[in-house]
């Protein structure tokens, strides 16, 4: 299926499906009205998921470097009260990995995503082996949308996302 949804508004259909035990699996259709592109943004906002990951994958300031950044710049290395990002970058300029320090106050735990790309420079993979052993598996259609989203705990499929028309 080619989709060109950069312009003009389009009714999408998707299956959202989940495990159920013995019993199976259940599918929940979706109708969304949307124009735009289907990428990270727009699965957060309609499905939750991926729901980590930083707002720019790709930052050419940035070759095969490692920033952290603190919410509070004067309470560095805080853990208690304070809490970081930390983003990685390759030779490419894109994200590798992203990582949320947590704090004691934040009552938020961490995470930690490695990102892996097609030769497109597309992610179709990240993972959070930190806390959760989670992976997220994404497919693209040549414009670029993602039109499936699969995400894992552990080895079990936990939700499949699938664009239908």
């Amino acid at each position: 299926m080619i989709l060109n949804l950069v312009y003009e508004q389009d009714t999408l259909q998707f299956n959202v499906t989940t495990p159920k035990g013995i019993n199976g699996q259940i599918t929940d259709p979706r109708t969304i009205v949307y124009s735009g592109k289907l990428d990270f943004d727009f699965y957060k906002k309609y499905f939750f998921t991926p729901y980590h990951y930083p707002q720019k994958m790709v930052d050419p300031i940035h070759k095969n470097d490692t920033i952290t950044v603190w919410n509070d710049s004067t309470n560095v290395g805080d853990f208690n009260s304070n809490w970081s990002y930390t983003i990685t970058y390759d030779s490419l300029s894109r994200v590798t990995s992203y990582r949320y320090s947590a704090c004691i106050l934040c009552s938020q735990t961490p995470y930690y995503f490695h990102f892996f790309y097609n030769q497109l420079g597309q992610v179709i993979k990240m993972t959070n082996k930190l806390n959760e052993d989670k992976t997220i598996e994404f497919k693209y259609d040549y414009h670029g949308n993602i039109i499936s989203v699969k995400e894992y705990l552990g080895s079990d499929l936990a939700k499949e996302i699938e664009l239908i028309k």
